[in-house]
Formats: structure tokens, sequence, C-alpha cells
């Protein structure tokens, strides 16, 4: 749960950051964001169960936008990585409870 919440921490901050960034680099990170912070909250729900996983997801979602540039779309691009990371978090159900 620590490692999500670091990613979920470094995802917020850098959505705030990326009008700093041309266009390229902007792509790659808004593409790392948008696996990463999925990817362990896989692994975080894996370990600590779902609900939990989402619930930490929805309080990171309940903060509010970080700061953003015009040119980028920060409430888009945060609304992608926690609706994915949820998703994931739900994907990865306990093994017992499928059919």
């Amino acid at each position: 749960m620590a490692r999500l919440r670091a990613e979920l921490d470094a995802a917020w901050k850098g959505i705030g950051s990326l009008g700093d960034l041309e266009d390229a680099p902007r792509d790659r990170v808004v593409a790392e964001l948008r696996t990463a912070v999925p990817d362990v909250a896989s692994r975080a729900a894996r370990a600590v169960g779902s609900e939990a996983v989402v619930a930490e997801i929805d309080r990171y979602a309940g903060v509010g936008l970080p700061g953003s540039d015009d040119a980028v779309p920060a409430a888009v691009i945060w609304g992608d990585v926690v609706k994915t990371a949820a998703a994931a978090a739900w994907a990865t159900s306990d093994p017992c409870t499928t059919g």
C-alpha cells in the first residue's frame, strides 16, 4: 500500500508539472503515468484486497486537481490515471471468489 501511495502522489505532482515539458517528453510521462499507477494498484490489490486499494485511490482522486498549464488537460489525465488504477485493482480479484 505504501508503494501505491507513493505512485499516486508522484503521479499527482507529475501531472501538475507537465506544462514545463516539451510535447514528446510530456507524452512519454503521461504514458508512464497511465500504465505505472494501474500496475502498482493491481499489485497492491493482490496484497491487501481490491476494496482497500480502491478506497485509497478514491481518497487521492478526491483531493482535487494538481496545478496545470492551459496546454495540458490535467483533469482528463488525472481522471484517466485514477480510473484505470481503480479498474486494475477491481480486476485483481480473489481467485476463491471467482467462478
